[in-house]
């Protein structure tokens, strides 16, 4: 389990616990992030449903019905997407491969009657097949190391059914979809690690994924940087949902953002323990913005902010992005997470690297926890 600690502006760092180890080390959440990246490793991720569409009007049909365009998954062999409601919402964010069968959608479990309803609502006289066909596939990320210049790892390599290269951020690796009682084919020096831990590497660079990042009939995809993660294709046409997304798009208007969070107690600077990690805010804990120096803002119906997945005492916020950018300026500006106990911990925020810069955003703004 990983837990990381840090002080504001300074450092953050990884506390290891192994089980065959009684010592502890620390790393900064950068060098955290680069070693995950540089060991070669793979892991089933657990949590995830696969539907399959397939019939004479599969292209057409899903080219509709999500918010990328079906070039991109027919020219790299999947992509990142998401399944909007009528109103413009979030459905489900969801990664879709062309398979020999047709296509295969995969999303998180705890929506995945959802989509499947949907789809088979807008499927009226189209040529399709839609079925939930999660019990005959598995779900596996494959991520770092240098490999073999000569035979570079790619999805066929694999042995997958369907596959990848997942580019929702940089160097995030393979997204495969592999038989039920299958792993991939890959050398001998990958390692297999566990689904915690494709979780962590992916908030620690700022990822959103699933229901607890995406919430279904509640997020706005822009605000859940489903452009920022190429999800969204914004002149590919017609699709459910377009409406809100374009009109967003164009008038430029996003107040809110996903950003990665570490937590803690009120104390500091900012630490943890396996002890106090169960006390921490859970997904869908409200955040507040405390402002020290300015006066009270008005009394709003929702809370501010609000918490996303979780992995041991880092998450994802959705936080308001002008206090994120005074934050991260030096203002006296605090975030505070309010637990299942109703107590409360601190939530200490940074941009990704990664992010394109907003017009208007200083560069200084896109920073690591330990910056």
């Amino acid at each position: 389990m990983h837990i990381i600690t840090a002080g504001r502006g300074a450092r953050a760092a990884l506390t290891t616990l192994g089980r065959r180890r009684c010592f502890m080390t620390t790393r900064s959440a950068t060098e955290l992030s680069r070693e995950l990246d540089t060991q070669a490793s793979y892991a089933t991720l657990e949590g995830r449903s696969v539907i399959s569409v397939s019939g004479a009007d599969a292209q057409t049909f899903l080219q509709g019905m999500q918010c990328n365009d079906m070039a991109r998954a027919l020219g790299s062999g999947g992509m990142f997407t998401g399944f909007l409601a009528p109103q413009g919402r979030m459905v489900a964010d969801a990664f879709l491969y062309a398979a020999p069968e047709g296509f295969l959608i995969e999303v998180d479990q705890r929506v995945s009657a959802r989509v499947l309803k949907t789809l088979q609502f807008y499927r009226l006289r189209a040529n399709v097949t839609i079925r939930d066909a999660s019990a005959e596939h598995a779900i596996w990320s494959v991520w770092g190391g240098k490999g073999d210049p000569a035979a570079p790892l790619n999805v066929a390599r694999t042995g997958a059914a369907a596959g990848t290269v997942d580019s929702r951020a940089p160097h995030m690796g393979l997204r495969l979809v592999m038989g039920s009682h299958l792993q991939p084919s890959l050398p001998a020096h990958y390692s297999q690690q566990s689904s915690s831990d494709v979780q962590l590497r992916r908030i620690l660079r700022g990822v959103a994924e699933g229901a607890d990042d995406f919430v279904s009939g509640v997020a706005v995809p822009l605000e859940c940087n489903l452009d920022y993660m190429g999800g969204v294709h914004f002149s590919k046409g017609c699709y459910v949902g377009q409406e809100l997304t374009i009109r967003t798009h164009h008038r430029g208007v996003v107040r809110k953002r996903l950003f990665p969070v570490l937590l803690g107690p009120m104390e500091l600077p900012l630490s943890a323990d396996v002890g106090a990690t169960c006390m921490l805010a859970r997904p869908g804990a409200d955040i507040v913005c405390v402002r020290a120096d300015d006066a009270p803002r008005p009394r709003r119906a929702a809370a501010p902010g609000r918490l996303g997945s979780v992995v041991g005492n880092v998450g994802l916020a959705m936080l308001r992005i002008d206090d994120v950018t005074a934050y991260e300026a030096g203002a006296n500006v605090s975030f505070e997470a309010v637990t299942t106990n109703k107590e409360c911990v601190q939530a200490r925020p940074w941009t990704p690297a990664w992010w394109p810069q907003e017009k208007g955003q200083s560069s200084a703004t896109a920073t690591t926890p330990d910056a």
